[in-house]
């Protein structure tokens, strides 16, 4: 309602920031104003201070956060909000500004916004993640003037704005004033088109120009590019009577100029090379007198999907993409710039490539952000209707709504370079109005491809699943074919893309590439198989990626009484319903640290990729659009992890999407036969060249020596097996060294492991049915029960019983080589009733002063079965504290697969454990009673005692979560397992 037209955000310029401190009242509804409230300046009795941008749900206001995932928050039904709705008064004073025309701006209010300035109502808007502005000339007085707005939490369009996050309220962007003349630009559209074949670009700029009155005739829009500027004039307003008003009828387009600018040989635009150029347009008068003016920055550019494969500027992209929710854990949804900035450093800086706004559109300063460092986007609208996902927009009330949601995305970012895609939304069904909404893009901008999951949601959701492979195995319907360009599943299986891309190459039956709009969901401990997508995604080109879900964890930082930090989640602020941590699913914690799981994807998109083979080395370029000119690749020989030789490559010109192989002799000196020799190769960006950012500086995101890629090939791969014990002979105990002794005392038989979130949450109605989880506690592996123990010398038998009387069988027999050496062997038996277990191995505790850590194995950082591609092996060194990961739920971490030895210090002694066929092992101050007890992070502290596992069998960790389980060849099943190790004391060096 009087809401102005949305436009390029340029022409939007925050010239006053009404940013800061605002007067504020919580009211129980919008009913419950107090009368004249929008016409009392502050500061105002019983009344507080604010901070604007913010969510008042985080500052103290007794009204909270609320998240579910898909229910709504509250019982009404559609399209009906509660009258319990927690709403928000703001006030604050500006001075009228000079300028004709003054016009506010606010950046996102959620849910409902309304608008008063001096008592008199402006307008009012929904739409939570666009802005709204108002024009408040009308309205102004000389000197101070009020502005009072209202914020309801909820309306009728949160039943759109269903999205898995946190419910909140207030003015959570940024709020502005800024003025112009009684003739101003209204809009200005960029289409900066790049032709790969010949090199040249195009630009053309539509100047839209409105005025309080009429548009004379003589103005003009001057567009200046490359040191050249050009006019254009802008069609007077029509003659209203008369044969002029007859002509103008079918000859009047509306005050829009129109100029064009040929760019030969341009430097184009891309993610990996997002060179930017400056753009300025002025509206100018009949005298040349320019009256506004506008700066931009536009990217030269072509998407375009052919042969099921999506091209930028001609060449095939492999989409290594993240979903991204705005989310700070003080803030909400209130994010700063310099977080946005942060964000996509730390997402450049793991070979990240694109973003789906997940799920609405973000701040326009996070386009500008991509445009410069260089990041694709899909777009996303403001249209989740989760709760009535088949029926809302079926329903017809909330068309206007959507089409309008979907215009207004469009209208405001289509001048980006970043912007490759739009999206119609997510989980809202396939309705008429997708269709409608996918054409008026299409009328509008048909530079660009559109997207939208609920349009192939029967082929491919759980529906999908249902009826079999052979509806996805079709030509799509003219429906299907009109609202979606890209076949944009969420959590399908490797096993469905790679069954679908084989049909889809026999059959040619469909024309449209599949980018994965989410997969390998990242809750917790997770992203386990992600590189058997990888791996789906370079041997099929029809594969074009995907986008992770997702990027950030949504923790809320709380604080115990003492002081120490935690992360809440749903139902921590009383918020009934709610869908526990299943908003706890990030690459990066709620501060935006890494996960271990990050370095696994960061090599499987890695730009570059090194081989060798019989005395020869090939590098592969796989950039789509940049050489290798601007990268060093050095490499490492090295024996059981020890450096014995290192140099660097000399690259020759390698062009992208090619190879090339040449001779590389590597000296490889004599090693001992129980040894083995690994060749690594490390890709890092040179100082001072660079293609991402301009030519000779750093780029923007990148660190010192900011490595890129790194492959390792095992020259000579010896020690799998350990040495026969050096005697067979049992020997007694007795006289073992203490450390041993008690080692062997406390050695027990553990199937246990504190549930990562894909085995099952435990928060919530979902611990009911999620995962194996309930099925492990249905079988007591948790709290096995010894009912027979036997010694006879050096062997030790158990027998220990789960709920159901089932029997775990283990044996261990010692075979002590000397007082500070002993071999042990071990079995165990798993009943066939537990078909799918957390691990097999056995457990012994430590004193804690063990400390400090070491291993030949996988690392650096911990390692599963199905999440170990990215790992290298080597000589790691730590420390047993250092092995902790936060997850905001504790769960199962610090494992390490594959390993050869590890050992525990203490400064005066060392434990070493040698494992015979690369066993797994994990050393943690915080051990698996207290990690599955706790569900937040100030319920578990480190213990006084170091816990170790020698494990045979660690089950993977899948994305069961959210989508397919652990591959079945990394779970643990029933049956004999037989594993052997070492362990020795040796004295700490001198």
């Amino acid at each position: 309602m009087s809401r102005l037209p949305m436009a390029n955000h340029r022409v939007r310029p925050p010239e006053i920031m009404l940013d800061g401190q605002w007067d504020f009242l919580l009211v129980d509804s919008p009913a419950a104003a107090p009368d004249g409230w929008n016409m009392r300046m502050p500061p105002l009795d019983g009344w507080r201070s604010i901070d604007v941008p913010g969510v008042w749900t985080l500052q103290d206001t007794g009204d909270h956060p609320h998240y579910t995932n898909i229910v709504m928050p509250w019982d009404e039904q559609p399209p009906h909000a509660p009258d319990a709705n927690p709403t928000g008064l703001y006030c604050t004073t500006f001075d009228r500004p000079d300028g004709d025309r003054v016009v506010v701006a606010f950046g996102g209010a959620e849910s409902l916004l309304a608008v008063w300035c001096n008592g008199t109502f402006v307008g009012m808007g929904k739409d939570s993640r666009l802005d709204s502005s108002f024009d408040l000339t009308p309205h102004l007085v000389d000197g101070e003037n009020l502005l009072s707005v209202m914020v309801p939490r909820w309306s009728d369009a949160t039943w759109i704005e269903d999205q898995d996050h946190w419910f909140h309220g207030g003015l959570h962007r940024s709020v502005w004033l800024y003025t112009t003349g009684s003739q101003w630009i209204e809009d200005v559209v960029f289409d900066a088109d790049y032709d790969h074949q010949t090199g040249d670009g195009t630009l053309a700029a539509t100047v839209e120009v409105a005025a309080t009155g009429v548009i004379p005739a003589g103005w003009q829009a001057r567009v200046t590019f490359g040191g050249t500027s050009k006019d254009a004039d802008v069609p007077a307003s029509p003659t209203p009577t008369g044969i002029h008003a007859l002509v103008d009828a079918y000859d009047f387009h509306g005050h829009k100029a129109h100029v064009s600018f040929a760019a030969p040989d341009v430097e184009p635009w891309s993610a990996e090379s997002p060179v930017l150029h400056d753009v300025r347009v002025d509206l100018v008068d009949a005298d040349g007198v320019s009256h506004q003016s506008i700066d931009a920055k536009v990217g030269f550019r072509r998407v375009g999907i052919t042969g099921r494969q999506l091209r930028v500027n001609g060449a095939p992209i492999l989409v290594a993409g993240v979903n991204r929710h705005d989310h700070d854990p003080d803030t909400g949804k209130t994010v700063s710039v310099e977080d946005m900035r942060a964000e996509l450093h730390t997402m450049k800086q793991h070979n990240i490539n694109a973003v789906r706004t997940s799920h609405y559109p973000n701040d326009p300063a996070l386009l500008d952000l991509c445009d410069e460092l260089g990041l694709y986007v899909i777009d996303e609208a403001n249209v989740e209707s989760h709760a009535r996902h088949d029926s809302l927009l079926h329903s017809g009330v909330f068309d206007a709504a959507v089409l309008e949601r979907v215009r207004r995305m469009v209208l405001r970012d289509r001048s980006h370079a970043c912007v490759i895609g739009w999206s119609l939304g997510n989980e809202s069904g396939h309705a008429p109005v997708h269709n409608a909404a996918a054409a008026w893009i299409r009328q509008v901008d048909p530079t660009r491809f559109v997207q939208y999951e609920g349009g192939i949601n029967n082929s491919w959701g759980d529906r999908g699943d249902a009826a079999g492979p052979g509806s996805r195995h079709r030509t799509p319907s003219p429906g299907e074919r009109s609202i979606t360009d890209v076949i944009c599943p969420m959590y399908a299986s490797v096993e469905q893309i790679t069954e679908w891309a084989e049909w889809v190459e026999q059959t040619d039956g469909d024309d449209r590439p599949l980018i994965l709009c989410e997969f390998n969901h990242a809750m917790g401990n997770s992203n386990g198989g992600l590189d058997q997508y990888w791996e789906a995604f370079r041997s099929h080109t029809a594969l074009g990626g995907g986008f992770i879900w997702d990027w950030r964890d949504q923790g809320i930082r709380q604080a115990t009484e003492d002081g120490e930090e935690w992360w809440a989640y749903g139902g921590h602020f009383g918020d009934e319903p709610n869908d526990g941590n299943f908003c706890i699913n990030g690459l990066v914690d709620p501060d935006g640290i890494p996960h271990p799981a990050m370095r696994e994807l960061k090599w499987l998109a890695r730009p570059v990729a090194v081989s060798y083979d019989d005395g020869a080395v090939t590098v592969e370029n796989r950039r789509s659009h940049t050489s290798l000119d601007d990268v060093a690749i050095s490499w490492q020989v090295e024996s059981d992890g020890t450096p014995m030789g290192s140099g660097e490559l000399e690259l020759p010109a390698i062009a992208p999407g090619e190879s090339a192989t040449w001779e590389l002799p590597i000296p490889t000196p004599r090693i001992m036969p129980a040894h083995e020799m690994t060749l690594t190769f490390t890709t890092s960006l040179k100082k001072g060249s660079d293609p991402f950012f301009q030519k000779g500086v750093r780029p923007l995101w990148a660190e010192d020596d900011q490595v890129v890629a790194w492959d390792q090939v095992v020259l000579v791969r010896n020690g799998d097996e350990l040495a026969p014990p050096s005697s067979t002979e049992t020997v007694g105990t007795q006289g073992l060294n203490p450390l041993l002794a008690a080692i062997v005392d406390c050695l027990r038989p553990t199937i246990w492991r504190a549930p990562v979130d894909n085995d099952g949450v435990a928060q919530g109605w979902m611990s009911e049915i999620s995962g194996v989880r309930p099925r492990w506690l249905a079988w007591g592996i948790d709290q096995l029960r010894v009912v027979e123990d036997e010694t006879d010398g050096n062997t030790r038998r158990r027998v220990l019983h789960g709920a159901n009387d089932e029997r775990l069988v283990h044996h261990v027999e010692l075979v002590v080589e000397s007082p500070t050496r002993v071999h042990v062997r071990e079995t165990m038996e798993v009943p066939a009733a537990w078909d799918d277990i957390p691990r097999v191995g056995s457990t012994f505790e430590l004193d804690g002063r063990f400390q400090q850590l070491e291993w030949y194995g996988l690392g650096p950082d911990e390692t599963y079965p199905d999440r170990r591609a990215g790992s290298v092996l080597g000589h790691w060194k730590s420390t047993v504290a250092d092995q902790w990961h936060a997850y905001v739920v504790p769960q199962e971490h610090g494992h390490h697969h594959e390993t050869r030895w590890f050992s525990l210090s203490n400064g005066g002694a060392t434990l070493r454990i040698s494992c015979d066929g690369n066993l797994g092992f994990a050393a943690r101050n915080h051990h698996d009673d207290a990690l599955t007890a706790a569900t937040t992070l100030a319920e578990v502290q480190p213990a006084e005692t170091v816990e170790v596992h020698v494990d045979a069998g660690m089950r993977g960790l899948g994305t069961g979560a959210c989508g397919p389980d652990a591959a079945p060849e990394f779970r643990i099943g029933p049956g004999r397992y037989e594993w052997s190790w070492s362990m020795e004391v040796v004295a700490a060096a001198p």
